[in-house]
């Protein structure tokens, strides 16, 4: 009977079995070792002329909403999200030319996007616009202050 088949009594009859095992894995290979192991993908060095090789898939073409009603009811929801305080504060303060992607940018309502998207995109602009309410908030703060004031005053 084979000594890794065989039962172990002894402590002594374990390292015999993992010292016969060990040998036939190894083959030349420290025992033990996973990085030796033929079983692991090697890894490719990364060239730059393999990804430069590679060329992007094509994009689709832009398709266009052409449904009236859809196009009306995206109109209805920009309209609303454009008569906020938050909308006006931002024209007035950040300027066409000083505008980033982190800035709020309307969503085109003539892209194709789904209904699910679309609902996205808005309120997307529209939390992005709720940051330039800050204007309109502090200054009726200021206002709920100057009545605290007043009352301390009557004291």
């Amino acid at each position: 009977m084979n000594a890794i088949t065989s039962k172990r009594s002894w402590p002594g009859d374990m390292n015999e079995a993992r010292e016969i095992s060990d040998d036939k894995c190894s083959k030349g290979k420290t025992s033990g070792s996973r990085e030796s192991s033929n079983s692991r993908k090697k890894s490719k060095p990364n060239n730059k002329n393999d990804s430069d090789t590679k060329a992007c898939p094509p994009r689709k073409p832009l398709e266009l909403e052409t449904d009236p009603l859809i196009l009306q009811r995206r109109q209805k929801q920009i309209d609303y999200g454009k008569n906020t305080v938050g909308y006006h504060n931002y024209i007035c303060h950040v300027k066409i030319d000083e505008r980033t992607k982190e800035h709020p940018k309307t969503p085109d309502k003539f892209a194709k996007y789904s209904r699910r998207s679309w609902d996205t995109l808005i309120k997307l602009w529209r939390k992005k616009l709720h940051e330039y309410d800050t204007n309109a908030r502090s200054d009726g703060d200021d206002d709920n202050e100057d009545a605290d004031d007043s009352d301390n005053k009557l004291d």
